[in-house]
């Protein structure tokens, strides 16, 4: 895949966009944000590929939007920015969790890049869409919505004054999920050790699977995989030691002849339908 590549100096920073977005929301949300800082900045996206010894001057700033699986950073996107270095560069850190919890992946994300010369100057986390999510268990449909976008917009716009009054670290301990409900987290929780007991007496890989009636084998699901986990010489065939459950192949098929039946996604939807406010800390 070929970088999108442009150049700004804004507020004597030019900015640099990095994403990972298998399904297009951390996308949407880091392009939206980006915006509102500048007009113009490089994007450099890591859905397909490492970053290769990047490094990242003082004069940076670099906003970076990554998925949320299970309560930490898709380990993907942290193995394609292993490479990158900075100089104590100001970074602006957003998860993007589908309804549920973001738990641990900003200050996980905010760790990792502090170990390699970054430094946190603002944070956020914003719903998107969650990968399991389909007609009969709609987990946050359609978001990031157009009130969604406004946020990320007016975060974009809450940074951009920021830089002209100073780059002083956030602590990111203190972004904090909207709450849930006892009752629903509970209720997730003891699902959660049933299924755990049940694969530890019967493991079962969850994987996509193929509707051979519906499937042209035209390839976009090859094609949209991060992983390069599909044979593209019969898609049904899955790899599972690369597929992360991502659902792009899902999402994409213009057939809808991918099928991912996760016993997660009925149990999401019922406990973690009530739309959840995007939080940031600046």
């Amino acid at each position: 895949m070929i970088y999108e590549v442009t150049l700004i100096m804004n507020c004597e920073l030019n900015l640099r966009t990095i994403y990972f977005s298998a399904t297009g929301t951390s996308k949407k949300i880091a392009l939206a944000i980006s915006q509102s800082i500048a007009t113009e900045f490089v994007v450099e996206d890591i859905t397909f590929q490492s970053l290769q010894n990047t490094s990242y001057a003082t004069d940076d700033l670099l906003c970076i939007a990554v998925p949320v699986y299970g309560g930490g950073v898709v380990p993907v996107a942290l193995k394609r920015l292993d490479a990158i270095r900075g100089n104590n560069t100001p970074a602006v850190v957003v998860v993007v969790y589908g309804n549920r919890n973001f738990e641990r992946a900003a200050v996980q994300m905010s760790d990792f890049l502090a170990e390699r010369g970054f430094v946190t100057i603002a944070v956020a986390a914003f719903v998107g869409e969650h990968s399991y999510s389909t007609e009969q268990s709609p987990i946050a449909v359609g978001r990031p919505m157009v009130e969604d976008i406004n946020d990320a917009n007016r975060f974009g716009e809450l940074v951009k004054q920021k830089l002209t009054k100073g780059l002083e670290s956030v602590d990111v301990s203190t972004l904090q999920c909207p709450d849930s409900g006892e009752e629903n987290v509970k209720a997730f929780v003891e699902f959660v050790k049933g299924y755990q007991a049940e694969q530890a007496k019967n493991p079962v890989k969850l994987l996509p699977i193929t509707d051979e009636n519906r499937c042209v084998m035209c390839g976009v699901c090859v094609d949209v995989c991060p992983m390069e986990a599909i044979d593209r010489e019969d898609v049904s065939v899955v790899d599972p030691t690369l597929c992360i459950k991502c659902c792009a192949c899902v999402k994409e098929c213009p057939k809808e002849a991918k099928l991912l039946n996760s016993p997660f996604a009925p149990m999401l939807s019922k406990y973690f339908s009530q739309p959840k406010p995007n939080v940031w800390v600046i």
